[in-house]
């Protein structure tokens, strides 16, 4: 069977969503599938096509960003050509030409899948233009809902507190995204705590873009409260700091000098045995969200065995809410995120014996064959 995949960015690009694509298009090529990739040249440094474990990546050049995507003049013939040559089409969501590719797809006669991995919010500075943006794409993600053949979903209580989903109940398919933990030796963790000079502390950790929809600043705001009552307290963030389409770093940087004695930022990450390291080296992973689809960072975090303070809203508590590997917190509130972080770290292994749940529920193999039979059945 052929699969063409068609998103925004690819590897070697870093965001939670690239990276669920990823081990999915590399899962099922492991498998004896053709699978292709159609995406953005988002770096002039990367070849415009190349063979990445048995995927093959075609990437179009960009004429300039737009928000959080690009504009790609050459996208609709190269889309038309890649479509002809293959049998299931999987775009992954939010991406602008979404409504093209559907359009496309059900001209060719070819099967459409859509994964969603959350509803395009945009800051709320953006004001009037920023709320009408989200509606056009929300117009014409539900058109292509319509012509799709499914709409893959992770968590069904995202989907029913979404506006656009919610309208589509009978093209749900919930089915989870694939997971890669490699191998983190213990000396590979202390080697990455003494790097970053965290020996000797108690780590509270936030791995995410700084964007306002992941909700740091209230993070920012419980530091003191946790410090106040754990003097060795000290919060580690491991993500993109300047985020190219959003400003909301220069509003939080008060914040961020106020916390200079008890946080350190370690930026992006770009190796996955950094981010491992990384997570192996925190005590807790706090998720502070305004919203937030299924963050990657999160299951990876419980996955190695660290358990999780997690705002209760849609989509992003079910991980902690199943495995109960955690503890969910009123979302926009400093002092109901230091409570968690302060009970969490006195259960701390009460919460880490949940990770055999966590490991059941995110078993590859079941979740890889029930991609396969979506794909074939349509």
């Amino acid at each position: 069977m052929k699969i063409l995949f068609v998103l925004t960015y690819y590897r070697p690009h870093w965001t939670g969503l690239t990276q669920y694509a990823a081990r999915l298009a590399e899962g099922l090529a492991k498998k004896g599938y053709l699978v292709e990739v159609l995406c953005s040249q988002h770096e002039k440094s990367l070849a415009r096509q190349e063979k990445i474990k048995g995927v093959r990546v075609f990437r179009l050049p960009f004429l300039f960003r737009f928000l959080r995507s690009v504009v790609m003049p050459s996208f609709p013939l190269a889309l038309w050509q890649r479509i002809r040559k293959n049998q299931a089409i999987v775009v992954y969501l939010p991406f602008q030409e979404v409504a093209l590719v559907a359009l496309v797809t059900r001209v060719l006669g070819k099967k459409l899948f859509l994964v969603h991995n959350g509803d395009l919010v945009l800051p709320q500075k953006g004001g009037w233009r920023n709320r009408l943006i989200e509606k056009i794409y929300c117009w014409l993600t539900a058109f292509s809902i319509a012509l799709a053949n499914a709409v893959i979903i992770q968590t069904k209580d995202y989907a029913q507190s979404s506006g656009l989903l919610s309208c589509f109940p009978q093209k749900w398919r919930i089915i989870l995204p694939l997971y890669d933990l490699p191998a983190v030796s213990k000396a590979e963790v202390e080697n990455f705590k003494k790097k970053n000079q965290l020996g000797g502390k108690v780590l509270i950790g936030f791995s995410g873009r700084l964007v306002e929809e992941k909700g740091v600043d209230y993070l920012l705001q419980a530091i003191p409260l946790v410090v106040e009552k754990i003097p060795e307290a000290h919060f580690v963030f491991a993500g993109e700091c300047k985020v190219k389409y959003e400003n909301f770093w220069q509003g939080i940087r008060p914040l961020i000098e106020k916390n200079r004695a008890s946080l350190t930022l370690l930026g992006l990450l770009k190796s996955q045995k950094e981010v491992f390291s990384f997570y192996k080296a925190i005590d807790v992973l706090v998720q502070p969200s305004r919203t937030d689809c299924f963050p990657s960072s999160q299951i990876e975090a419980l996955l190695s065995g660290i358990p999780s303070v997690c705002t209760d809203i849609p989509g992003a508590s079910w991980a902690v809410s199943k495995t109960q590997m955690g503890v969910l917190v009123e979302p926009r509130n400093p002092s109901a995120l230091a409570k968690g972080v302060l009970e969490v770290l006195k259960n701390k292994r009460k919460y880490q014996a949940q990770q055999g749940k966590v490991k059941k529920i995110f078993d590859n193999r079941k979740i890889l064959a029930e991609y396969e039979e979506l794909f074939k059945k349509g």
